[in-house]
């Protein structure tokens, strides 16, 4: 055996043995006579990077086109109950292949509802994220190197926080300026008191 037919055998054998294990991680399911395949475009998805919906429509093993003009998806964030509604956009020279461009911003389970109509059916049907399903999104920080950056999460939580201090700073700020004024203007007070106490006296006197 030549070696470009050893490359090409081994290639193929590469093929079979990853193909599984991709499919694995998306959710086959049976709605009205069509087959939904559901999960995400990368995987492992992780958090903060872009990825997408993926979804494909079959019916009889034939690929369902025009979806994209009749149903949407909501994506949840289960941990949070965040949630998001978008338009999915055909894959280019893909008949059947459905996406939705979305960056998770946070790690953990996710649920994909679709909505909307396949043909004449009616559909709601609701994809969570797991085990035997499609993967959760992963935090990067243990595959991160040399150097783990900050999440976005992170970021935002730690600009809140330096936003609250400057808050807090600006408004014991006004408290001591508050202050500050009012004590001169006691001492300006009291000084006008001890004027016309003075005054008094030596008329007196």
């Amino acid at each position: 055996m030549s070696l470009r037919l050893r490359v090409a055998a081994l290639i193929a054998v590469a093929m079979m043995v990853v193909a599984p294990s991709a499919a694995l991680a998306h959710e086959r399911r049976d709605v009205s006579g069509y087959q939904f395949v559901v999960g995400w475009i990368v995987e492992p998805a992780l958090e903060g990077q872009k990825n997408g919906v993926d979804l494909r429509i079959t019916q009889a093993d034939k690929p369902v086109e025009g979806v994209e003009k009749t149903l949407q998806v909501e994506i949840t964030h289960k941990a949070s109950g965040t949630k998001k509604t978008f338009a999915l956009r055909t894959i280019f020279r893909d008949p059947g292949h459905y996406t939705a461009d979305v960056i998770p911003t946070a790690p953990g389970q996710y649920e994909m509802r679709f909505f909307g109509k396949v043909g004449s059916a009616e559909v709601n049907q609701t994809f969570i994220s797991g085990p035997g399903r499609y993967g959760d999104i992963e935090p990067t920080t243990e595959i991160a190197f040399p150097v783990a950056a900050p999440q976005i999460r992170e970021v935002a939580s730690s600009s809140a926080e330096a936003m609250e201090m400057a808050h807090d700073a600006h408004a014991a700020a006004d408290a001591a300026r508050t202050i500050g004024i009012a004590g001169s203007v006691l001492g300006v007070l009291g000084l006008a008191a001890g004027g016309g106490a003075f005054m008094a006296t030596r008329r007196k006197s």
